[in-house]
Parts: structure tokens; C-alpha cells; sequence
């Protein structure tokens, strides 16, 4: 249950036993969106996804301006994990359940849209499996050809739950902080839906958020930030300190001109990252040390876009005007499609997109063939999200369940 909040005008969506932050919402929803973008461009637009100001080219001077934000799914991901550390925080400090129960209801609360992500992503892989490895060569993207690849006997249950939620995946897995051998990791591009990479370290974090909400250790605290200051992790201390001051809330600190202009600075230095990382921001991610857990993907940008994501959020919930902007009924409805639209444009793209792209390109030609399929999958994915909204909303109620019923003393 999402803390309410009222806001100069901030509109909150309250259904049955739930309160949702509609402001929230639509930045979770948003950024969803985020995703989308970012793996259509790679798959049919590899080119202009990695675009640089350095080619010389409109096309490269657009990807340092704002616009090019609207891509940036690494970006998105760390907001997601933000406002995770932020709504989880007053459920756990008020909640009377025990700490087990709320972590069982964590894990089923990502563990049910995990399966049904992966038993969609695998009947249209029957479907349409091996032609995003023809559609690459048309886009020419490696991206798109080496990705979606199952192996034939992936147990769903096992890529959904155990890489997904407990494990990991190579690369990304805090398992391996621990001693984990990588080799005993999957590999993301043998997933059935890719983006389950992300699962393992929301359930972790959110583990995280429950010791500081309970515990409420100003030193806990600090410790905890200096030695996961270079993981994804971090982005749930940030949620979790902006919500134990309600920087999300009624409490703003600052006047929007300036809450903006630090928003402004996140996004740069999220955008910026594309092109240029410090060399302190190098060695910071490069330096072995056995205490800290090793940088994000093991790439000293995707540690600077965690700041920066961290710092465009908060500076989001201070800002007045674009809270209310964003609370609007319309646009906040969006972020109840955001978990559906994550779990379920992997396949849509690699399986869906692909196939238009072949079936299209001897018509159409390439270039032609290609907008078509990023729109199709685009498209694909809206429908495919709300038909998979009741799935989402079942692992709610499941999850909220759980834990009612687990009530400490009881």
C-alpha cells in the first residue's frame, strides 16, 4: 500500500486498500516508455541509438540534446529502482507484518508477472523464434540477431524465479559480490525475457529498504550508501532517505526553480554519459576492492546515469509545477501498464518485430521496413501490456495477502 500524498494540487488515485502517488505513477509509467524506446531503437535503429555529436551528423547532435532521454533505458531503470526505495519505505516502517512476510510478498509480487513474462515470451517463441537473426542482417543490428536465444530445455519457473528474482544474470548479478561463480550464471541473451535482469536486484534492494525502515540506523544508513556507492543500490538508499524526509510529499525543500534545474543536472549528467565519463568516475568503477560490490554491468557510464537518474528524481518530486503536470488523470494511469509493458515488449520486439521486418522489407525496402516493425512492435506492446494488466494486478493482491496475513504477533 503506496503512502498517500497531497501536493499543491498533486492528484492521488486511491482504489480499495491501496493509495497510489499519481505523480509516481506517471514518472514510473514514463519511464516504461523509456524502456520501449530504447530496445526499439536498438533493434531496427542501431545506428541512431548510438549516435555521437562526434559523427558530425544532425542525427548526432540530437543525441546530446534532451530528446535523446526519451531512449535512454538505462537511465530509466535506476528511476524505477528511486521510487521503488521511495514508496516501499513507508509500507515497510508502518506495516505490522513480519520481515519475512514482506519479503515472501516481494517475492511473489515480482515472481507472478515474472512467469507469465516468461510463458508469453516463450509461446511467441515457438511462434516467431530465429527471425530476429535475419531481421539483424536487414537492420543491421547485432544487437537484435544475438539476443532472444532460449535454449530448448529453460525451465520457465527457472528463468522466471530463480535468475530472475534470486540469482541473477551474469553481469548484473549481486551474487557474484558474495563469491557466486559467474560461470554458474545465465547469460541475459539465453533469457526468455531479458529485462528479468532488473528483478533480482529490485528484490535485494527492496530487502535493503526493509532493514533501514525497521531499524531506522542513521549509521546503518551511511554505511550502507559508502559501500554500495557504486551499485544500483544505491538508487533505493536515495528513495528511501527522499522518503524518510517526504522530498516526495508535502515537504519541499527548495523552490522549484531550483528543484528543476537540479532535475536538469541529472539529465545531463545521464545524457552526457554517452559521450564522456571522468576519469575519476573510471577509476572509481575499475578499482578492485574486495569490500565493495563491483560497478554497474561492469560499465563506469551506467554508474554515472545511477547518479544522475537518482539526482533527476529527486529533483522531480521537489518541483511543484511538473508534479502537477505530471499527476494528471491520463498520464498517471499510464504507470499501471509500466510493469506490464516491461515484461512484455522483449518478445514482442525480437519475435513480433522481427517477423514484420522480414515479411515487410521485400515490399517496402529496408529503411521503410524498419519504421513499420518499430511502430507495429510499439504498438504490439500497448495491447499486449493491457491484456497483461490483470496478471499485474492478481500479484498485487497476492502480494498485499501475504503479508496481511503473516501480521507480527499474530
Amino acid at each position: 500500500m503506496l503512502e498517500q500524498v497531497a501536493v499543491q494540487g498533486s492528484a492521488v488515485v486511491s482504489k480499495a486498500n491501496e493509495r497510489r502517488i499519481a505523480y509516481l505513477d506517471t514518472l514510473r509509467g514514463l519511464a516504461s516508455v523509456q524502456v520501449l524506446l530504447s530496445h526499439s531503437m536498438l533493434a531496427f535503429f542501431l545506428g541512431i541509438a548510438f549516435a555521437s555529436p562526434s559523427s558530425g551528423t544532425l542525427v548526432g547532435y540530437l543525441a546530446a540534446s534532451p530528446l535523446f532521454f526519451l531512449f535512454d533505458g538505462a537511465s530509466a531503470v535506476c528511476i524505477f529502482f528511486v521510487l521503488s526505495g521511495y514508496v516501499l519505505t513507508p509500507v515497510f516502517t508502518h506495516s505490522q507484518a513480519t520481515n519475512a512476510a514482506i519479503i515472501g510478498s516481494r517475492f511473489l509480487r515480482l515472481g507472478i508477472p515474472a512467469i507469465a513474462g516468461c510463458v508469453f515470451s516463450a509461446i511467441l517463441f515457438q511462434v516467431f523464434g530465429g527471425y530476429n537473426q535475419a531481421a539483424g542482417v536487414i537492420a543491421s543490428s547485432s544487437w537484435l540477431s544475438d539476443g532472444w536465444r532460449p535454449s530448448a530445455d529453460l525451465w520457465i519457473f527457472k528463468d522466471a524465479l530463480i535468475n530472475g528474482v534470486i540469482l541473477g544474470y551474469r553481469d548484473s548479478s549481486l551474487a557474484q559480490w558474495f563469491g557466486f561463480p559467474a560461470a554458474s550464471l545465465a547469460s541475459m541473451a539465453d533469457s526468455y525475457v531479458t529485462p528479468l535482469w532488473t528483478l533480482s536486484i529490485e528484490f535485494y534492494g527492496s530487502i535493503l529498504v526493509l532493514l533501514l525502515a525497521r531499524t531506522r540506523s542513521w549509521t546503518l544508513l551511511i554505511l550502507a550508501t559508502l559501500i554500495l556507492s557504486r551499485t544500483y543500490l544505491l538508487c533505493f538508499l536515495v528513495g528511501h532517505v527522499a522518503a524518510r524526509f517526504d522530498l516526495g510529499g508535502k515537504r519541499l525543500l527548495v523552490h522549484w526553480p531550483a528543484a528543476a534545474a537540479a532535475a536538469a543536472l541529472g539529465l545531463a549528467v545521464c545524457l552526457g554519459s554517452h559521450f564522456w565519463i571522468p576519469d575519476a568516475v573510471v577509476n572509481f568503477c575499475t578499482r578492485s576492492a574486495q569490500f565493495l560490490p563491483p560497478c554497474p554491468l561492469a560499465k563506469p557510464e551506467y554508474l554515472m546515469r545511477v547518479y544522475g537518474a537518482a539526482l533527476f528524481t529527486v529533483g522531480i518530486m521537489q518541483c511543484a509545477p511538473i508534479r502537477t503536470f505530471l499527476a494528471h488523470k491520463r498520464l498517471s494511469a499510464l504507470g499501471r501498464l509500466s510493469f506490464p509493458i516491461y515484461l512484455t515488449h522483449w518478445p514482442i520486439i525480437f519475435g513480433v518485430g522481427s517477423f514484420s521486418l522480414v515479411l515487410l522489407a521485400p515490399w517496402t525496402g529496408p529503411r521503410t521496413a524498419r519504421l513499420l516493425a518499430m511502430i507495429i512492435s510499439i504498438t504490439a506492446t500497448i495491447f499486449a501490456a493491457k491484456c497483461f494488466e490483470p496478471v499485474d494486478q492478481i500479484a498485487l493482491r497476492v502480494s498485499r495477502a501475504w503479508r496481511k496475513k503473516k501480521v507480527a504477533g499474530a
